[in-house]
C-alpha cells in the first residue's frame, strides 16, 4: 500500500472521530414541490349513458407550506391542466362537447393523523379552497366529410340526405359563437370551491406519495354550453360541477434536514477506566489517586489522600486530638504521646529504618553529660538559651539537616540525640 493511501487513511479516520451527528433543533422547513397525474369527470347538463370518469387526462402542479409547527395544517397552491367532455347520443338529442380547462388555485389541508393512537406512514386528509378556471366549449357537429350528422330512429347515425355516416369525435365547431340555444357570448371562465379527500403515504422523510379526489363546485352552468335557460332543452337546475382523481408525487428539496454534522475540537471517545477511572468516588482519578481506597465521603486533598490539617500522620477522620501542635508524637488515633519515646520521633521525621537502632546504641558516638555546660557545637541547637537542648530544639535540628540548613554532620546529629537523652 502506498505511503498517500496510509495517509488517506489515517485522515478519514480523524476525520469521523471529530464528526458529530447532531439532531437539527427548529429546523426550517421550504415548500414542498408536487407532481401528479389523473383525470377529470364532467358533472353537468349533458349526459352520457355512462359516468366518463376516466376519459379526460389531467397534470397538476403543487407547492405546498406548512401553516402550523405541528404540520396539522398544510396550504397547496396548485396549476392543473386537462379536459372535460360528455356525450349524449340519443334520437331526441345528440348533445356534446369538449373543453380544455385550466385552473390555479389555493386550498387547505388538514392532516389526520395525529388522531390515530400509534404513528403511522399513512395520513388521511379533508382539504377545501378557493380556484379559478377557464374553458372554451367545442362540440362535435360533423363528420368526417363536414357533413352534419343526426341519430336515426334506428340508432344508424346519417347525414341530412339519409346517409349512414359515422361520428368522427373531433371537436370542430365553437359552441359559444353558433349560439345554438339563445345564450349569446357567455364568459368562459368561472370560480370553483374543490373539496378534497384523500391519503398521503410518507415513503421518507423528504418523499410522500397522495392519492385523492376531489368535487369542484363552479359558479357557471355554461361549461357544456347549456344552462336551465337554454331554449328548447331539458336541463338541471345547478350549475355545472366536475372531479378530478389523482396520485401525485411530493418531494421536500430544500427544507433543513433532521441531522447535521457538526466539526468538533476533540474527539469524544468511549470512556476507559484506565484513564477516567474513579474507584473510590473521591474526585481524583485513580491514574493520579495516591491513596486510591479513601472511604466515601472523606474529604481528600489534590493527590486524593484524606486530609490531615494538624500534620501528624493521622488524617482526620480517624484522629483523636485533630489539633495535635507540630511535631508531636502521636499514636494510631492522633492522641500525643511523652517526648520519651526516641523511636518514634525517629520514625515520624522518616529517618532510614536502618540506622535508628544505631541512633540509639550504646555503641554509637554520645556527647558527654556536662550539666549544664552545653558543648559549643550544640549551641546554635538551643534557641531559647536554657542550657539544655529541649524536645522540639532537637526536632528543628533534625528537620534543619534533612532540609540542608545546618552544617552539622551526621555524627553531630548522633551525639545530639545521645546528648538529649543523657542531659
Amino acid at each position: 500500500m502506498a505511503v498517500t493511501d496510509v495517509l488517506h487513511a489515517q485522515k478519514s479516520v480523524y476525520d469521523s472521530l471529530l464528526t458529530k451527528r447532531v439532531k437539527v433543533e427548529n429546523p426550517v422547513y421550504k415548500p414542498v414541490i408536487g407532481i401528479g397525474g389523473g383525470a377529470f369527470a364532467f358533472l353537468g347538463d349533458i349526459k352520457g349513458p355512462y359516468w366518463q370518469m376516466f376519459n379526460n387526462p389531467g397534470l397538476q402542479l403543487t407547492v405546498s407550506t406548512f401553516l402550523d409547527k405541528n404540520h396539522f395544517y398544510t396550504m397547496d397552491f396548485h396549476f392543473s391542466m386537462g379536459t372535460l367532455s360528455a356525450s349524449q347520443g340519443t334520437v331526441e338529442t345528440h348533445l356534446n362537447f369538449k373543453t380544455d380547462l385550466t385552473l390555479f388555485g389555493v386550498s387547505v389541508r388538514y392532516a389526520l393523523s395525529h388522531l390515530y393512537r400509534k404513528p403511522s406512514s399513512l395520513s388521511p386528509y379533508v382539504g377545501m379552497g378557493v380556484e379559478y378556471f377557464n374553458f372554451n366549449s367545442k362540440g362535435d357537429l360533423k363528420d368526417a366529410e363536414g357533413r352534419p350528422y343526426f341519430y336515426a330512429s334506428d340508432g344508424t347515425i346519417r347525414d341530412p340526405h339519409g346517409n349512414i355516416t359515422a361520428r368522427d369525435y373531433v371537436y370542430e365547431s365553437d359552441l359559444r359563437s353558433l349560439d345554438l340555444y339563445g345564450r349569446g357570448d357567455f364568459p368562459e371562465y368561472g370560480f370553483a370551491i374543490p373539496l378534497e379527500i384523500g391519503v398521503e403515504a410518507f415513503l421518507t422523510r423528504r418523499v410522500s406519495v397522495r392519492m385523492g379526489t376531489s368535487i369542484h363546485l363552479t359558479t357557471t352552468d355554461m361549461i357544456d354550453n347549456i344552462d336551465r335557460h337554454s331554449d328548447g332543452l331539458a336541463t338541471n337546475r345547478r350549475n355545472d360541477y366536475f372531479t378530478y382523481t389523482y396520485l401525485s408525487l411530493h418531494l421536500d428539496l430544500f427544507s433543513d434536514p433532521e441531522y447535521k454534522k457538526e466539526k468538533q475540537m476533540f474527539a469524544e471517545l468511549p470512556p476507559d477506566d484506565v484513564y477516567s477511572g474513579d474507584e473510590d468516588q473521591d474526585w481524583v482519578l485513580d491514574l493520579h489517586d495516591e491513596c486510591p481506597h479513601t472511604p466515601a465521603g472523606v474529604k481528600v486533598d489534590t493527590l486524593g489522600c484524606p486530609l490531615d490539617r494538624d500534620h501528624d500522620g493521622v488524617p482526620d477522620y480517624l484522629d483523636q486530638e485533630p489539633h495535635t501542635r507540630r511535631g508531636a508524637v502521636v499514636d494510631d488515633e492522633g492522641r500525643q504521646v511523652p517526648d520519651t519515646t526516641g523511636l518514634s520521633i525517629l520514625s515520624k521525621q522518616g529517618a532510614p529504618a536502618g540506622d535508628i537502632g544505631y541512633y540509639l546504641s550504646p555503641g554509637g558516638q554520645q556527647g558527654k553529660k556536662t550539666g549544664n555546660n552545653l558543648p559549643a557545637k550544640f549551641r546554635q541547637v538551643d534557641l531559647n538559651h536554657d542550657g539544655e537542648i529541649s524536645f522540639d530544639e532537637l526536632l528543628k535540628m533534625i528537620d534543619d539537616y534533612f532540609d540542608y540548613k545546618t552544617l552539622l554532620s551526621m555524627e553531630d546529629i548522633y551525639d545530639l540525640i545521645n546528648y538529649y537523652f543523657s542531659q
